[in-house]
């Protein structure tokens, strides 16, 4: 007869392989894989091409090839979000557009704007970029796949008179990187930092090593086109330069000193006499000025200022600071004409329409631009103009998943002043997303902007969140908003009909947290009611415990700082935007996702019993970062039992992650398997067993998680402090696995009971 207790201990002993399963699943929280496959349809019944890209605010386009099979792609720089957005340019069908966003990682980080040149005529674009203090330039290396390696150290400098200094263009700036002289190498116009001339930085890589593979400058002139911008306006003045009276080139005011506040610079050989010509924006302005050259290729001389670029019939306007750039987006061989905002602020923008596509319907050498589209791209993406605060819930009754985006707002006009400049303002919607599709293959259908008629308000950044709150049995809607109340809204449905929200209180229960309150209604304590807790601008959270009932809800404000959570980065910002998600795991443990102002979604854990003390920072989603001002929300999209991710961002729109399954978390890149390390004694045990971790692993308290072999959670304790005596009496005779999560690693091992 064989011996039971012999038999367990054995089998215990044999089974290493689920062991390493039950470690792999404690570490991992989550893993995503981005999709950009479902099928999203807009409210004009139009199935877009590229749904969950992110929509798009203030761009810069051009032509690099990024999957290396010799086709210039289409990039997009949202500056925005420091985006980086590429298109893949198909083969067949020629001149398609394909978005793959994976090859986003492949390139160096960009802060403001950037421009791919290719300075040493090696066939292969490069990067350069805003740096502080100037520019930075990396160049590409690619071989099998893209590769930049910055050559600047840190940034360009260039020979002025008798001293080499940093050549100086201000994130205000978007500078000529070209070939102004055409001797081959690739030179830089900018304006002066500190007034309303052009500086010409020549590359004399050609001269001193005759090939152009070199970036070597000096300052060839001050005043390049002998012309001079307004100090205070895009007014052009011609044929002067420093050392004229300043009444002859700035007539509109009486500053002491010219002074240049952000310029944007597109050269183009426009009327097709091989003279370069030049295009400029101006912050505050809507349109761009066209100035022509009429002197020679070694001393440009701006002559004449034509009205309405491109043209009469449908001329640049934009709220504010256009930025021209070139690009072939079709494949067709002409270099087409873009335009898209340029001003850093948030909160001036074209919402809809923020990158014009002009087509060449020309030649390179005599160009005719044509207005294709005022939406380029976008008007293919889910964009809800600024902002983009999703939340997940079942509208309609039906079992699929919708979900409800908040925003900071569509904007509705613009007004110049010369004492505040150009002011935009914005009003916020929510909008609604119907989930069309089956239980396995989600599809979205964009049914309402503007639920419950909350632009009535004329509010700022409205943030969602659903429960019920007034025990009636269904989901009621509460949001944040700028100004730090909160916005209820009823649902006045009947039983078993969609949702119906109606506005009831801007200002619910008094709640103030001070500016941009985004709420989450969650029951914190595990007490069966729902509390209320809220992120803010100061990326701190508030937490308010519902003292009433389920029927009549009565918060009480118990922290200001939540587990100690911050989400602010003090290097860049004395602001976090906190956007906090309470979800539950499989495992039925609370994690906390919190969207940031730079985008990181940060991840605590050891939430559990630990309400008056500080949660632990996991680290941020690794990999996922969709923009400024990120929101996240967690749903199931697909009947697959993992758990699926929308990330809003400030640009409008979102990206969709769908959950990937068998795969250890990105963030624990410090777990290991470390079987060996815990002591399980008396094992086999009948009664109470000790569990002790070796010292080597330093631990005072850690989370401890009892599973059955179905991996089946059985009991789990949070902040252990070893050894830990467990009364296993109700436990039944088997075999189980008991995982130890430390900050060294995890620690595994099995227990047997037998009686």
């Amino acid at each position: 007869m064989i011996n039971f207790k012999l038999f367990l201990v054995l089998l215990a002993l044999s089974i290493v392989s689920v062991n390493f399963k039950v470690s792999a699943q404690l570490s991992a929280i989550h893993d995503f894989n981005r999709n950009d496959s479902v099928f999203l349809i807009n409210e004009s019944s139009d199935t877009l091409l590229y749904p969950f890209a992110g929509g798009l605010n203030s761009c810069q386009v051009m032509n690099i090839d990024m999957n290396l099979d010799g086709i210039a792609d289409v990039l997009v720089f949202d500056r925005h979000g420091n985006r980086i957005l590429p298109f893949i340019v198909s083969a067949s069908p020629s001149g398609k557009l394909l978005f793959n966003p994976e090859l986003a990682s492949l390139f160096p980080p960009i802060e403001q704007w950037m421009q791919a040149i290719d300075y040493n005529q090696d066939g292969k674009k490069d990067i350069f970029t805003y740096t502080t203090g100037g520019v930075k330039v990396y160049c590409n290396e690619s071989e099998s796949e893209l590769k930049f390696t910055q050559v600047t150290k840190p940034f360009l400098y260039s020979l002025q008179g008798t001293t080499l200094t940093n050549i100086l263009v201000t994130y205000a700036d978007y500078p000529v990187i070209a070939d102004v002289d055409g001797d081959g190498d690739t030179d830089l116009l900018t304006f002066w930092g500190l007034g309303s001339f052009v500086e010409y930085h020549r590359n004399t890589s050609i001269e001193r090593f005759g090939i152009a593979d070199s970036l070597t400058y000096e300052k060839a002139s001050s005043c390049w086109g002998h012309f001079a911008e307004g100090n205070e306006s895009n007014a052009i003045v011609l044929d002067t330069c420093p050392g004229v009276k300043k009444s002859d080139f700035v007539s509109e005011n009486s500053s002491d000193d010219p002074k240049h506040t952000g310029s944007t610079l597109l050269m183009n050989d426009l009327n097709g006499d091989g003279l370069p010509d030049l295009i400029i924006g101006d912050v505050d302005f809507s349109s761009l000025v066209q100035l022509t050259n009429g002197g020679s290729v070694p001393d440009a001389m701006m002559v004449s200022q034509p009205s309405n670029f491109p043209n009469s019939t449908d001329p640049v306007s934009m709220n504010t600071f256009p930025a021209a750039m070139l690009a072939d987006v079709d494949n067709d061989g002409l270099k087409d004409l873009l335009v898209s905002p340029f001003d850093p602020s948030l909160i001036k923008g074209e919402n809809f329409e923020s990158v014009s596509l002009y087509h060449n319907s020309g030649t390179n050498a005599h160009p005719d631009y044509q207005l294709a589209s005022k939406s380029f791209l976008q008007d293919q993406m889910l964009d809800l103009g600024s902002g983009a605060y999703p939340v997940f819930f079942d509208s309609n009754g039906d079992g699929l998943q919708d979900f409800l985006v908040g925003n900071y707002g569509y904007e509705d006009s613009c007004v110049f002043s010369p004492v505040d400049g150009l002011q935009c303002f914005f009003t916020a919607k929510v909008a609604l997303l119907l989930n069309i599709g089956t239980t396995t293959k989600p599809v979205f259908k964009l049914v309402d902007r503007n639920i419950a008629h909350l632009d009535s308000l004329q509010m700022q950044s409205l943030i969602p969140s659903v429960a019920d709150m007034d025990g009636d049995g269904d989901m009621d809607l509460v949001c944040g908003n700028s100004k730090g109340k909160l916005v209820f809204c009823e649902n006045i449905a009947l039983p078993g009909q969609p949702a119906d929200f109606k506005l009831v209180d801007p200002a619910w229960k008094g709640i103030d947290v001070g500016d941009f309150s985004a709420p989450q209604l969650f029951d914190m304590d595990q007490d069966g009611v729902t509390d209320l807790i809220c992120g803010e601008r100061t990326g701190t959270l508030n937490y308010y415990k519902n003292t009433g009932t389920k029927n009549d809800a009565q918060f009480t404000l118990v922290s200001e700082l939540l587990g100690g959570v911050n989400v602010t980065n003090p290097q860049l910002s004395n602001n976090g935007y906190s956007v906090p998600c309470f979800y539950k795991d499989k495992y039925d443990d609370i994690k906390l996702f919190s969207g940031s102002e730079f985008g990181d979604i940060f991840v605590y854990d050891q939430l559990e019993n630990n309400l008056s003390g500080s949660f632990r920072l996991v680290g941020t989603l690794p990999g996922i970062k969709e923009g400024w001002r990120s929101g996240v929300a967690f749903g199931n999209l697909n009947n697959d039992t993992l758990t699926d991710m929308l990330v809003g961002n400030y640009s409008g729109g979102m990206g969709l992650f769908l959950g990937k399954p068998d795969k250890i978390f990105g963030i624990w890149e410090q777990a290991k398997q470390t079987s060996s390390s815990l002591r399980i004694t008396p094992n086999p045990a009948s009664n109470d067993v000790s569990i002790d971790i070796k010292s080597d692993l330093a631990i005072k308290s850690e989370n401890l998680l009892i599973q059955g072999m179905a991996g089946n959670v059985i009991r789990k304790y949070s902040k252990v402090n070893f050894p830990i005596s467990i009364d296993v009496t109700d436990f039944k005779n088997g075999i189980y696995l008991v995982s130890v999560q430390t900050n060294k690693g995890i620690a595994t091992g099995k227990m047997v009971i037998c009686r």
